[in-house]
């Protein structure tokens, strides 16, 4: 099931796309990046530097990810969770949850005094899911979409908090 991200507010059409083709069977595209050519450091950034025009013609900062839970999951962690809130998956055993705990108690610990914010509530929300998804209260695979759902929200709005 491909997930929908966004990696910037830009409104403009997306004149340069990168498609990462999937080596494995079962689909043919692993993601596809549409960013407009003032965002293009955007695409180059983490997701590879392929940029074709082919297919152009959506919205800048739009990306849909066909790639499985796990992977899905390690990019966000790569591209901001980490950079963001400098916690990953790896940095506890691989529990999505404490990660994303974690990163919720630091970006409210990082903004003491002032209104926490949409995204430690949106981290927040993905990792109540994703706890829950751990302890079988969830179906694997809707649980799944759950916390890729509440990860790409929580993405979009550091996006717009950023103003990228």
């Amino acid at each position: 099931m491909p997930v929908l991200r966004q990696i910037a507010t830009c409104t403009a059409p997306s004149t340069l796309v990168v498609v990462r083709r999937s080596r494995r069977k079962e689909r043919d595209v692993d993601y596809r990046v549409e960013v407009c050519a003032r965002h293009r450091w955007l695409a180059e950034e983490g997701w590879g530097k392929s940029l074709t025009g082919e297919g152009a013609g959506g919205r800048c900062g739009t990306v849909v990810d066909y790639r499985d839970y796990d992977q899905v999951v390690q990019s966000h962690s790569d591209l901001w969770l980490r950079p963001l809130a400098t916690h990953g998956p790896e940095d506890h055993g691989g529990d999505v949850a404490l990660a994303l705990a974690a990163a919720v108690e630091f970006l409210v610990g990082a903004r003491a005094g002032r209104e926490a914010g949409g995204v430690p509530a949106a981290l927040g929300h993905a990792a109540r899911v994703a706890e829950a998804l751990a302890a079988g209260v969830l179906g694997v695979e809707e649980g799944q979409a759950q916390v890729l759902a509440a990860l790409s929200a929580a993405e979009t709005v550091a996006v717009a908090d950023r103003g990228a």
